[in-house]
């Protein structure tokens, strides 16, 4: 589960709209594309529609997560309006008494019908983004299993209503300090995300990778340093050393349940290396829908055994950012 509960107040905080361009105006010039979500709601951002407009002018592709709560008649055109390329929702259960008793004051109805709405404006209005994303956590210590009917049944209305892909996802286990070890045999020793990715917190703060909730390995701060010198200095190349020679003194990467899963070529992540190549050759479109994702085909993740995937349909027609780079031969 999101550990956005137990997150500090002072840590709840919005991204100043004259630093999220700032920020763009530099990533722009090697992002490939930004990840508009991490720590909280992106849609409780008053100026979030402008900022995925920047973004998009800028020339990066955008996509955010979001639980869908809140997007109600007027941030649904808004959004259409403002074009990002992929949105994804969040539905942690798909009957209605298991979803409210996991997101405690959301009503399930009214999240699906907000999906639905998305959609069903997206075809109206004959747009072809953004391409839209449905995920269902399997979560580890469910105490009450989902009817299988059920599931089918919303999925299948989710995809004859014009949702672009339903995926199924294994509950993993997010690298703070108080993660127990993992049980599962350890696959590989490095990670992708300190080569091709960096999160940028509220404040300004980056990190590494989206598992550290708590912004614990901190590589710098915008506005003390540029992007570029923070990517290149000391803290970026200490941590990428560690992760080849020293694992075991990082205290949050050594407990993260990624380092557990199933690899392709014996060190990359296959969910990483799948949704690498799917994102920057196949972009958003009906060839990303036909081939669809690891999650989805059942891909074993966790080090578990296989379970199958929903299956795929096809298309009809922030507090903090994430930036994704263009591949490149630097490191």
């Amino acid at each position: 589960m999101c550990h956005n509960r137990e997150l500090d107040a002072g840590l709840k905080n919005l991204m100043d709209i004259a630093l999220f361009r700032a920020i763009i105006d530099e990533a722009r010039q090697w992002a490939n594309d930004v990840y508009l979500h991490h720590r909280g709601e992106p849609l409780l951002h008053p100026q979030f529609f402008d900022m995925i407009r920047y973004a998009r002018r800028a020339g990066l592709r955008t996509r955010f997560h979001t639980n869908g709560c809140l997007l109600d008649t007027e941030k649904t055109e808004r959004l259409l309006d403002a074009g990002p390329d992929l949105v994804s929702f969040s539905v942690d259960g798909f009957e209605k008494s298991i979803y409210e008793a996991i997101r405690v004051g959301a009503c399930f109805d009214e999240t699906v019908e907000n999906i639905i709405r998305l959609v069903s404006r997206r075809r109206d209005r004959r747009l072809r983004k953004p391409y839209v994303v449905v995920e269902r956590i399997r979560f580890r210590h469910s105490n009450v299993p989902e009817d299988p009917a059920a599931v089918a049944a919303l999925r299948q209305r989710f995809l004859e209503a014009g949702v672009d892909e339903v995926i199924e996802k294994e509950e993993y286990v997010w690298a703070v300090e108080t993660a127990p070890e993992t049980a599962a045999p350890r696959r590989l020793s490095a990670c992708t995300f300190p080569w091709y990715a960096m999160v940028i917190c509220a404040d300004g703060t980056v990190t590494p990778c989206p598992q550290d909730f708590y912004a614990k390995l901190v590589m710098g701060r915008w506005g003390e340093t540029s992007l570029r010198e923070i990517w290149n200095g000391p803290a970026y190349r200490d941590l990428r050393r560690r992760y080849q020679t020293d694992i075991e003194s990082l205290p949050l990467c050594r407990k993260c349940d990624r380092l557990c899963r199933k690899t392709v070529a014996r060190s990359v992540p296959l969910q990483y290396a799948i949704t690498f190549l799917t994102d920057h050759l196949l972009g958003y479109g009906r060839l990303r829908a036909w081939i669809g994702t690891a999650e989805r085909k059942g891909v074993e993740l966790t080090g578990e055994a296989e379970r199958p995937g929903l299956t795929r349909g096809f298309p009809t027609a922030s507090r903090t950012s994430e930036t994704r780079r263009k591949p490149s031969s630097r490191q």
